[in-house]
Order: structure tokens, then C-alpha cells, then sequence
């Protein structure tokens, strides 16, 4: 059964207590959209977060999936500017219940250090799924455009803007080579 929920939502918060007591399969999907979004205090979203929800009801609690699109100001890892990185996230998470929605008895606690709770008052916050999934999408090196040329590693002056007055330095490790070049061309 596929129930959709056409309104556009202003948060990640969802009251799940109807879909708790509905057969397994019971599918809700919600539009999301939040203007003004902060997942971690070391990123920075740009502009709003849209995506898709879909939170389908499991034998055990709640799988959860979707995608988000959003922009990420990132520090670039060879000239260090910022620059915005537009990001499209999906994901798919379980949420387990820790509260009976029935009896209200409290329910024993799951060992998986992988899942995310359904809260006592039968609400799921998709907030940290999100973050911890858009935090693994993000690269292992961020650069402001692929032929970043970097900074100078002497006076450090980026390399994008122009060449800087710098010599290149020489390694003392070859100098001796050199001498044995020299001596041998003689």
C-alpha cells in the first residue's frame, strides 16, 4: 500500500506513530526541503537542502530511503580557497522503535551500532542519517577545479593566480649525482 503525502515538509522530523501500527509494506513518501540547514558545525551548506523521502513500514521498524541535493562550501586540499561543491546524496537507513507504539512498553534495546532509533515519542529525526551519509559522499580530496595548481611550497603564493619569483629548490639529496654528471662530462 503506498500512501503519498504531497505537502512539502520544513523539517526532518516525522511522526511515524500511524505508519508503526500499519501492515508491513505500508509505504509513505514526503518531499523534502529545508531552507536553512546546519548538519555539522565543520560544514557549511549553501542554499537549501531538497530531496526525496520514502519511509517504508518492515517487520522490524522502518527502512528509510531518499536522496538529497544540496551545496557544500569546501576548502580546496592544494590552494586552499573555498568553493561551493553542489552534492547529490542517496541513502537508505533502518530505524528501529524503542518504545511499543501499542502498549507503550519500552522495547529491548538493538546491539547494531548502525541503526537509528524511532524516539518515545515515535519520531524519526533523519537529520543525522543525513549528515553521516552526506559526510561519506563528500571526497577524500576536495579540489576547486581538477588542475589546481596549488601553492608555492616557499612563499606560498597560489599558483592559480600566476607563476610567483620563487627558484626552484634543488635537492641536496642528488647534489652529489650532479657533481658526478659534471665530472664525467669534463
Amino acid at each position: 500500500m503506498l500512501l503519498s503525502m504531497g505537502r512539502e515538509i520544513d523539517t526532518m522530523l516525522y511522526n511515524v506513530a500511524q505508519l508503526m501500527k500499519a501492515s508491513v509494506g505500508t509505504t509513505l513518501e514526503y518531499p523534502l526541503h529545508e531552507e536553512d540547514v546546519q548538519l555539522d558545525e565543520d560544514l557549511k551548506v549553501v542554499g537549501p537542502l531538497d530531496g526525496h523521502v520514502r519511509i517504508r513500514r518492515t517487520n522490524q521498524g522502518l527502512l528509510i530511503d531518499g536522496w538529497v541535493d544540496l551545496v557544500l562550501e569546501l576548502s580546496c586540499n592544494r590552494c586552499l580557497t573555498t568553493f561551493e561543491q553542489p552534492m547529490h546524496v542517496t541513502f537508505i537507513e533502518q530505524f528501529y522503535p524503542t518504545v511499543d507504539v501499542v502498549t507503550g512498553l519500552a522495547l529491548p534495546p538493538i546491539d547494531e551500532e548502525e541503526i537509528f532509533p524511532i524516539d518515545d515519542h515515535h519520531i524519526v529525526d533523519l537529520t543525522e542519517a543525513i549528515r553521516q551519509n552526506v559526510l561519506t559522499a563528500i571526497p577524500m580530496v576536495t579540489l576547486c577545479r581538477e588542475d589546481c595548481a596549488g601553492l608555492c611550497p616557499q612563499c606560498g603564493h597560489d599558483l592559480n593566480l600566476g607563476p610567483c619569483d620563487c627558484k626552484p629548490e634543488v635537492d641536496t639529496r642528488f647534489s652529489i649525482l650532479e657533481k658526478l654528471l659534471q665530472n664525467g662530462s669534463e
